[in-house]
Parts: structure tokens; C-alpha cells; sequence
């Protein structure tokens, strides 16, 4: 079946990926669960974000695509996951009977730190229980599909919104900002704070 174009503009990944990781990664599971592990990353809100086996076994898509050699689908997950932990990609963590996979950034270097330093300990149960969608617009495409093209500068502040926010009010801010035709994005976060000051009663 041939692709009918992308939805949405370009997504974020680390530079650093494409100049330093993808020279070198010559392994096709490996390069598939990297690039699908920053999507994936990318659905969640805070600092703490990590990823676990599960939530790439959920994305069926993912999974049937992974292979097409007749190898079983799981066991090429687990040698993409334990490559990209070679090469520095994720950081793999053993809490309580699960895996949990960070980025290699300062964000997931800082929480595995927290992590076994009993600072900080994931909540299992919001991770598992619906937080993340992998088929849901994500902020960086609901703003480049109703606002304007997606510059660094946006992202930036799209990704600092959404961490002290959460996705669900940045969503429902750029909503607000098409419906009153005021589509910039000092008007959204305007629209934010007032949230945050004033309660969301007071709609704009």
C-alpha cells in the first residue's frame, strides 16, 4: 500500500541521534525501537519519563511491522531494546519485576538517579492505566495543524508547557486559540496561566 503523505510536519527527535547514533546503528531492530522509543517518550508529560516492554508490545502496528522474516516479533523487540541499551540510546533499570527504559538525556540520567536513590519511584499504575495513547495527536502536531510551522523555539516552550500543564490543557489552550481566530502562541499561553491563576472557569 503506498503512503498518502504525513499528517503533520516534522517531529522531535535529538539531533544528536542523527549525527552521532544513526551512522553507526546497522541493525534494524535497533534503529526501529529507537526511533519508535522517542515517539513513544514523547506522548508522556514531566521529567520522569520512562518506558516499559509493555507499552511497545500495546501497539499492535508497531509490532506487526517490526518483522518480516518470520522471526517472532517479541524477540526482535528484545534485541532492538537490549542494542539501544548497548549503544547508550535507553537506560535500562531493574525496579521491583519490570524493566524500565529511559532516555540516555540529562532529563532520564536525573531520574534514574532519583530512582535509586529512593528519591522518586515510578507510579506503575498511572503508567499502565491510560495515560499514554500512542495514536493520539501529540501537542507538537495539534499545534503545526491548527497554529503554524513548528520552529525549535515553539517546541521548546510546546515541551516546557506540557510539563508544568499537562497535554490535556495545552491541547484545550490551542483549541481556544482557533476558535477566537487569536492563533499565536502568546495568546495560548496567556490562555494557560489564566487556567492556572484563576481556575478553568474562566474560558476565553
Amino acid at each position: 500500500m503506498s503512503f498518502t503523505g504525513f499528517s503533520s510536519g516534522v517531529e522531535v527527535i535529538p539531533t544528536q541521534f542523527f549525527e552521532n547514533l544513526l551512522p553507526e546503528i546497522n541493525s534494524i531492530s535497533e534503529l526501529k525501537v529507537s526511533l519508535f522509543s522517542f515517539y513513544l517518550l514523547n506522548q508522556f508529560a514531566g521529567d520522569q519519563r520512562y518506558l516499559t516492554r509493555s507499552d511497545f508490545l500495546d501497539s499492535g502496528d508497531f509490532m506487526t511491522g517490526l518483522t518480516s522474516d518470520g522471526k517472532k516479533a517479541e524477540s526482535v523487540l528484545d534485541d532492538g531494546l537490549e542494542k539501544a541499551v548497548i549503544r547508550g540510546t535507553l537506560i535500562a533499570v531493574q525496579y521491583q519485576d519490570t524493566v524500565l527504559y529511559f532516555l540516555n538525556s540529562p532529563k532520564g540520567r536525573a531520574a534514574v538517579a532519583a530512582l535509586e536513590s529512593g528519591e522518586w519511584m515510578p507510579d506503575a499504575f498511572l503508567h499502565l492505566s491510560g495515560s499514554v495513547n500512542v495514536f493520539r495527536p501529540n501537542v507538537f502536531q495539534i499545534y503545526e495543524e491548527n497554529i503554524g510551522p513548528l520552529t525549535p523555539l515553539i517546541a521548546d516552550r510546546l515541551k516546557d508547557a506540557e510539563a508544568v500543564y499537562t497535554q490535556e490543557w495545552v491541547s484545550e489552550a490551542i483549541e481556544i486559540s482557533v476558535v477566537n481566530n487569536a492563533r499565536n502562541w502568546r495568546y495560548i499561553e496567556t490562555v494557560l496561566k489564566s487556567w492556572k491563576e484563576n481556575g478553568r472557569s474562566g474560558i476565553y
